[in-house]
């Protein structure tokens, strides 16, 4: 039996849907359905009822549901356990966190931490599939993402703990330059559709720009111009006046905010927030300390 069938299985009980799940626990679809196959002749009867939309589980899955969650917080403690009783880390705080937040808030976070613990930091940076996806395997002690609870995620979990860091606004930018932005059409015609600067297929920005058309009045008109699931990468490229693209506006700092700005109204941006997630369990001293010392600092408004 493979951990990764159990996290599979988790991820898709979340989700409800193969191909999201499938995209969260970065596998084809293929694969992911043959690991939840493996698992259910391991376990010897069906989990999910074949064909069912949403995904629902079987009376057997229902059971194990349970079991299964307890056993991979139970694997992955013991885990963490006895790496930190292998390596000299005792005093480290592992904190998983996308690229855009890596830039701006995890520096904030430093700063309202400064002088209350007392420890060193391991900083794990990616896209925000990859490093929740590594926060969830056991790999990072604390989550530092963005979020919106409309969007399901397997991270949205009795076993986590989520505190709101701050606010964020995701919206539509452009260049300030008047006769570019006129150019673009925003938000575009049939006949004259906008350039988009758009995330990659898994990218979870991508979700969230998915989630802001199906809030939207009307049904923009665009054509893709560039790709990629990094939103500084993006924010460069909307700089230099390529398209319209969709920003949180912490990824948006000082110099940018010089060239680019929001497009569009209200009706094109979606609020989120920006959450660190820890496991329930008790973790290391060190760990404890921090997430307290963030708790109080938030709650004091800093």
């Amino acid at each position: 039996m493979d951990i990764r069938w159990l996290e599979d299985f988790l991820a898709l009980v979340e989700m409800r849907n193969f191909t999201r799940a499938a995209e969260f626990r970065n596998v084809s679809q293929a694969a992911f359905s043959r690991r939840i196959q493996s698992l259910e002749h391991w376990v010897g009867t069906a989990l999910i009822v074949k064909g069912a939309v949403p995904v629902r589980l079987t009376d057997a899955g229902e059971d194990f549901r349970a079991e299964a969650a307890a056993s991979v917080e139970r694997l992955l403690g013991a885990r963490a356990k006895i790496r930190s009783s292998q390596f000299a880390l005792m005093s480290q705080v592992r904190i998983a966190t996308p690229n855009c937040l890596a830039r701006s808030d995890f520096k904030r976070v430093l700063k309202m931490l400064k002088g209350r613990v007392k420890c060193s930091f391991s900083v794990i940076v990616g896209n925000t599939q990859d490093v929740t996806a590594r926060y969830m395997a056991g790999d990072a002690d604390i989550l530092l993402c963005h979020d919106n609870p409309a969007l399901p995620s397997p991270i949205h979990t009795d076993a986590q703990e989520r505190l709101v860091v701050r606010r964020d606004r995701f919206l539509p930018y452009a260049v300030l330059n008047r006769h570019k932005r006129e150019a673009f059409g925003f938000p575009g015609t049939e006949k004259a559709p906008f350039p988009l600067i758009a995330y990659s297929h898994k990218a979870y920005f991508m979700r969230l720009f998915e989630h802001v058309l199906e809030r939207a009045p009307v049904d923009p008109a665009y054509r893709i111009s560039v790709q990629c699931d990094m939103s500084d990468v993006l924010k460069e490229i909307i700089m230099e006046g390529h398209g319209v693209g969709w920003l949180p506006v912490s990824a948006v700092d000082d110099a940018a905010a010089g060239v680019i700005g929001p497009i569009g109204g209200p009706e094109w941006a979606l609020d989120v927030e920006i959450c660190a997630y820890r496991p329930i369990r008790k973790l290391a001293p060190e760990v404890e300390a921090l997430w307290a010392a963030l708790k109080e600092e938030i709650r004091n408004g800093h």
